[in-house]
């Protein structure tokens, strides 16, 4: 006997949504599937993959809080991460530091503990 797949599951293979289709393209996937499922709601957050640390992202929640992800595909962990979502009081990044990939805040581009090591690599 196969696996019962729920109507937003069914709806995400219907779409055929492939990686190149997923990556970059959360938001807009999710408005796309919210168009047919208006009773979702959308969220934005972060998306904390074992295999890429943390990303920035958009997925949608059911009634239930269920989390539905159109684009799940695009993460190595395929949405078997941790989904947090965004506070709007919550300082947003300015960029991701080159050094140790983290996010910068308050116009930072790198953090003050990367920067002399940093600056070495460019000169290696």
């Amino acid at each position: 006997m196969g696996v019962k797949m729920n109507k937003y599951e069914r709806w995400i293979i219907d779409q055929d949504i492939t990686y190149e289709k997923a990556y970059g393209n959360c938001q807009e996937l999710c408005l796309e599937m919210l168009e047919a499922f208006p009773m979702l709601s959308l969220v934005r957050g972060h998306y904390y993959c074992a295999i890429w640390g943390e990303r920035g992202h958009w997925w949608l929640t059911d009634e239930d809080n269920n989390i539905i992800d159109p684009s799940a595909i695009q993460f190595p962990s395929k949405g078997k991460g941790v989904y947090v979502p965004w506070n709007e009081g919550d300082k947003e990044p300015t960029g991701k530091c080159p050094n140790c990939g983290r996010y910068c805040y308050d116009g930072e581009h790198v953090h003050e503990e990367c920067y002399d090591s940093f600056v070495a690599s460019l000169y290696e």
